[in-house]
């Protein structure tokens, strides 16, 4: 038999280095090592199925809820403008009316007499105020009696105006009753009068024209004294407050 030459390659299976022999696996094990630690899951993994943001549907939503927060904003401040500066209706006074050479015919059915009143005029607003084509008239009960035009005047805010405006009559038709009911009045000391205005009013934010509107003031039941058989005579009761309507 040939002796083996150590410099020749081994063959063949198993090789056994050296002349070494192992000992054979224990029945039953298929593997003789140790089998390698289960691997962890790649961190590093990204899933290519997850679908991408719409970025035009996310702007838009942006811009619309941009868009809904300025306008919240813009009539939260256009209201709380309008509380502040919203026009209130001006505030009429008489302070003092008085009739004189006041005559009442029966046999004529007319009615003579001068007056002149006074009206304290206040603008409670944040606003100014331009009264233009005014006219005032004077009735006793609903008799008309006379009508005066006043002149145009501006008021700024929180003012407090006094006007004036004069009446006559001379020989003016009235009803035949209402004669009667004058001199009655008269017999007993005091005759009722009726003033109303009619005005166009300008409200004004600095230059600037905010709103327009026609005033109608109504003095009802002046009570003017006078004194037995005379034709002059004086508001009493002192100042009365006028209904204004718009």
């Amino acid at each position: 038999m040939a002796s083996s030459d150590p410099s020749r390659p081994a063959t063949g299976y198993p090789f056994v280095p050296n002349g070494i022999h192992y000992p054979p696996p224990p029945p039953g094990t298929a593997y003789p090592y140790q089998a390698p630690p289960p691997q962890p899951a790649n961190p590093y993994y990204y899933n290519t199925n997850q679908p991408y943001p719409n970025q035009r549907a996310t702007l838009l939503r942006r811009l619309i809820a941009a868009l809904i927060i300025v306008t919240v904003i813009f009539f939260t401040i256009l209201f709380i403008v309008w509380l502040v500066i919203r026009p209130h209706l001006p505030e009429f006074r008489v302070t003092s009316l008085s009739v004189s050479s006041f005559n009442a015919s029966s046999s004529s059915s007319s009615v003579s007499g001068n007056w002149n009143a006074r009206f304290q005029v206040y603008n409670p607003n944040k606003l100014k105020i331009s009264y233009g084509d005014i006219q005032s008239s004077i009735y006793y009960k609903s008799e008309f009696l006379s009508q005066t035009r006043i002149p145009p005047f501006k008021q700024a805010k929180k003012n407090v105006t006094d006007i004036n405006a004069e009446y006559g009559a001379m020989g003016s038709y009235i009803a035949g009753r209402a004669v009667n009911q004058i001199n009655g009045d008269k017999g007993r000391g005091s005759v009722s009068f009726n003033l109303k205005i009619v005005a166009d009013a300008v409200y004004r934010v600095g230059g600037f024209r905010a709103r327009r509107r026609l005033l109608r003031v109504f003095c009802d039941d002046l009570a003017v004294g006078i004194s037995g058989n005379g034709g002059s005579g004086n508001l009493t009761g002192g100042a009365r407050r006028c209904k204004v309507y718009s």
